[in-house]
């Protein structure tokens, strides 16, 4: 059965698979969508070193040339710890992640000491804005 917007979510599902494996195989770090499960956590074990994949709600409605299109917040968060330079990985993200129909918005950095530890984690917020083109 096809429905009124099944090109557009297969553009999407792939879009969102492409953006994992670009970072799972340059960084060779776990990369998921959402949050962490359980499983996950215990498989990471002590390290925190990973990225996180969220997509957000749509935003108001723009028109090009007469079509309508609504766009999408998406934000790449990368947990890192130890590693030899945050601005370089930073411009690796970009460098990857950054398309016409996939744009940059920017960052916010955030150093998080670890509960009753001696350690710090950098957190690294990408904000993109995608392009979702719709019935609407």
């Amino acid at each position: 059965m096809n429905t009124v917007n099944e090109q557009e979510k297969k553009r999407l599902t792939n879009q969102t698979i492409s953006i994992k494996k670009k970072l799972e195989e340059h960084f060779e770090l776990k990369v998921v969508q959402d949050f962490l499960s359980k499983d996950e956590k215990d498989e990471l074990g002590d390290s925190y070193n990973y990225f996180i994949i969220e997509e957000d709600g749509f935003d108001a409605p723009m028109s090009e040339n007469g079509k309508y299109s609504v766009s999408q917040n998406v934000y790449v968060t990368f947990y890192s710890e130890g590693r030899e330079s945050l601005t370089g990985d930073q411009l690796d993200v970009l460098t990857l992640l950054h398309s016409s129909s996939f744009k940059f918005n920017g960052t916010e950095v955030n150093h998080l000491k670890l509960d009753n530890q001696d350690r710090f984690i950098d957190q690294v917020i990408f904000s993109f804005k995608r392009i979702i083109r719709s019935g609407c």
